[in-house]
């Protein structure tokens, strides 16, 4: 999907009269602008342009591919682009990178030791305190533990765990009142489905409001979404992946942004995946990765 998101949204990155350089293959580029019969406009770049126009940087090596087939060669290349994105950005290159979904089984094939972006770039920029956030003009939602199974994320919501993200997030949001969801249901109720209201993510609230931060909670997440839906509080913090990602998604899917808070780069990304079943069909929604784009370029 990245080469066509990229493909359908010339017009509208060309309308930011900035340098814009993407991290791929031109190979690939090339075939898809075939298949979609559009124009290729990304122009072969070797350093950081100065001029404002659509650039592109080989960044991997030559690899054999199939649309929409998870292969080993894609997975590898995939990795190269991160890497290379990587090394720019500590360069001071980058103003902000913005990022397309990658495939994880591929990636995993090609060597990526990790869950996600999130976590690759925490590694590759070398933070401990970092967050994965997804925000549109309803939700602001960021988590305590990511790409992790369910059955491991009780053990992982931890007080230090807790504090850490609202800490990161008053940094973000000074002065902006924080929402705490519980982990059980009922946010515990009292202890009778689960202690850790009770015993991590309690105290952590507490420090974190006689630390200056304005936190609320921990509440039960069925009910908590829907009031900051509403605009009673402006961001939430929940716990886990899905308690987090379902609401926000649900209210503004192709229109929410994925930032990677705590990096000494602005970083942004797209609220969806590969959708290999509609590659090549001409078919894909550019609009999350123009809000990304739009986001990046507030925040940096």
């Amino acid at each position: 999907m990245g080469p066509e998101v990229l493909l359908k949204s010339v017009e509208f990155l060309g309308s930011l009269n900035l340098p814009v350089v993407v991290f791929g293959s031109f190979k690939v580029l090339e075939f898809y602008a075939r298949l979609l019969g559009l124009e290729n406009p990304f122009r072969p770049v070797d350093s950081p342009p100065g001029e404002p126009g659509l650039y592109l940087l080989e960044s991997c090596s030559p690899f054999e591919f199939e649309p929409g087939r998870v292969g080993l060669g894609s997975g590898k290349a995939q990795v190269e682009f991160l890497e290379r994105a990587v090394e720019w950005a500590k360069a001071g290159f980058l103003r902000a990178l913005v990022t397309l979904p990658i495939n994880k089984e591929a990636a995993r094939l090609g060597g990526l030791n990790f869950p996600g972006h999130t976590e690759f770039f925490a590694h590759a920029f070398r933070v401990e305190e970092f967050a994965m956030m997804l925000a549109n003009r309803r939700l602001k939602v960021a988590l305590v533990t990511t790409h992790v199974a369910l059955a491991d994320v009780p053990r992982l919501i931890t007080k230090k765990a807790v504090l850490s993200k609202l800490l990161l997030l008053n940094r973000y949001f000074p002065g902006k009142r924080i929402a705490v969801t519980g982990l059980n249901p009922h946010a515990g109720e009292g202890g009778l489905f689960g202690r850790e209201e009770l015993e991590e993510i309690g105290p952590a609230v507490k420090e974190a409001v006689a630390r200056g931060v304005k936190a609320f909670g921990p509440f039960p997440a069925d009910t908590l979404f829907p009031k900051a839906a509403t605009g009673e509080f402006d961001v939430v913090l929940a716990m886990y992946h899905d308690q987090g990602l379902v609401p926000v998604k649900l209210l503004g899917f192709g229109q929410t942004v994925n930032v990677t808070l705590g990096l000494p780069v602005v970083r942004t990304s797209v609220d969806h995946g590969t959708a290999y079943d509609i590659v090549g069909k001409g078919v894909a929604d550019p609009g999350s990765f123009r809000h990304a784009v739009e986001l990046a370029l507030e925040l940096s």
